[in-house]
């Protein structure tokens, strides 16, 4: 069984395709009153006829196996089923497929299509994650590939594993339930997705399609070897399939692991190379902080000094009325250079993170801005690791400009920022119940603030996500790397 997510294309290897675990979550904004409706329907014809055909196999008297070769089957579907190999990106593989070639090769059709309905199923039916369409779709379109494979390798007078009628049937067979199990689903995707089918096609198959179609047929040998097997020891097939699954597993689970690794090595670089930009950066607002305050403050605090000598050399000649005006002029540069000065040491506040840490610097920058603008700021801070600087950095530099916008909107309403580190990420939260506004207006109208603040969270492999509309008020995410994922 595939369970991808919606940003992974095509399926894993070995495994049915079955589509209500493959979409979770679309990443566009698609209209799906009337799409979802074909889609049920489509679902809806498909099991009705497929349990419908079951049943009607059954009633001609059809040869069915015997129970307790049924429940064994099934328990060895359901037991690979349970036992996925997660790797990682939303994705998990099982060790279903070649069981379920074995039981189209032992078994009648009727029989193939009962361990399929019954033994395929995804933890999401008891948890009950899906819809009962969705669940019944899923399990009546491998039923309609088991049956129909099984129809086709039954279909020799000879014995199941001669050469060559009953390889080339059971190879037949194979070929029929992966185009069955891929059409039936690519048409779901169809009309699920507003997608083509060729382009639904696509989506489901992974790349390169050659190694797939010789990754099938390798697994699908597998099966049929179970199949032999069975027939020769029974139930003790397990003591051969056991080994070959979990070595299989142990296969996947390796190459997940890699993935990981190599994961985690891309993350910390980008955070080297982040701190490599960060340091520039701050060198750079140093020596341009110190160009703005020796070419500024410094020349009127100069031009003061000058303006109060001159002043006392007035005095000193009794001309007051020019000591006054020297007087003034010095003080109109003293305040000057004052106000510069501040600006200064803003700029400053703003390229740096205190010593107490992030969330003592949001604290310190949220309670000035709460006293200048009269409006009231909640912080819930659940910070358990200081972040690297970094993207502690980031994370102040993209609340600044997030807090004062969403104090912009709010219209004295009360703003609430939450910070937490959870999954190995930093989570920043500015929530406020104002007025909101029309996020693809404000963005597509060129908004400086937030594409810096987007461009400072990619930077550190983060990501911004924006959800407000006019009256609901706004909230906005900046979700950054907190450390290395373990």
């Amino acid at each position: 069984m595939a369970l991808l997510g919606s940003d992974r294309k095509g399926i894993q290897e070995g495994v049915p395709f079955l589509l209500f675990p493959v979409f979770r979550k679309s990443p566009a904004s698609f209209s799906y009153d009337g799409l979802v409706k074909e889609a049920q329907l489509y679902a809806w014809l498909v099991s009705i006829a497929t349990l419908s055909a079951c049943v009607g196999l059954i009633a001609s008297g059809e040869d069915l196996a015997s129970t307790e070769s049924l429940l064994f089957w099934m328990g060895l579907l359901a037991t690979a089923q349970l036992l996925p190999v997660t790797l990682g990106f939303g994705s998990e593989v099982t060790m279903g497929f070649p069981i379920l070639i074995a039981a189209e090769i032992l078994f009648f059709p009727a029989s193939a299509m009962l361990v399929a309905g019954l033994a395929a199923f995804d933890m999401r039916e008891i948890r009950r994650e899906i819809p009962v369409w969705q669940a019944l779709f899923n399990r009546t379109q491998l039923m309609v590939a088991a049956g129909v494979a099984s129809s086709i390798v039954h279909a020799g007078d000879g014995p199941l594993f001669n050469f060559p009628t009953g390889v080339l049937l059971i190879t037949a067979g194979v070929i029929a339930h992966i185009f069955i199990n891929l059409g039936l689903v690519a048409g779901m995707v169809h009309l699920d997705k507003d997608l083509s089918i060729r382009e639904s096609i696509r989506v489901l198959l992974p790349s390169p399609v050659a190694g797939f179609w010789i990754l099938q047929f390798v697994l699908a040998g597998l099966g049929a070897a179970t199949a032999a097997v069975y027939e020769e020891i029974g139930a003790f097939v397990v003591l051969f399939l056991i080994p070959l699954l979990l070595a299989r597993l142990s296969i996947l689970g390796a190459r997940a692991q890699q993935e990981l690794s190599e994961k985690i090595r891309q993350q910390q670089q980008s955070l080297l190379e982040a701190s490599e930009r960060v340091f520039q950066e701050r060198e750079a607002e140093r020596n341009r902080i110190a160009e703005e305050i020796h070419d500024g403050s410094l020349q009127m605090l100069a031009a003061a000094a000058y303006g109060c000598g001159n002043a006392s050399e007035f005095i000193d000649a009794n001309r007051t009325d020019l000591a006054k005006e020297a007087a003034l002029t010095a003080r109109d540069a003293i305040n000057g250079a004052m106000k510069a000065l501040r600006d200064s040491l803003v700029d400053l506040r703003k390229s740096s993170v205190e010593e107490g840490g992030l969330v003592s610097t949001i604290e310190t920058f949220a309670n000035h801005l709460s006293i200048l603008w009269g409006t009231e700021i909640n912080i819930e801070a659940t910070i358990s690791k200081e972040p690297p600087l970094p993207v502690a950095l980031a994370a102040v530099q993209i609340l600044q400009e997030g807090l004062t916008n969403a104090l912009k909107h709010a219209q004295e309403a009360v703003v609430t920022v939450r910070i937490s580190d959870d999954d190995g990420m930093v989570h920043i939260v500015i929530e406020d119940e104002g007025v909101g506004f029309d996020a693809t207006e404000e963005v597509g109208a060129d908004h400086v603030g937030m594409r810096l603040m987007q461009e400072r969270a990619t930077r550190i492999g983060g990501r911004l996500e924006l959800d407000t509309e006019p009256g609901r008020g706004t909230r906005l995410e900046a979700i950054l790397p907190g450390a290395i994922s373990q």
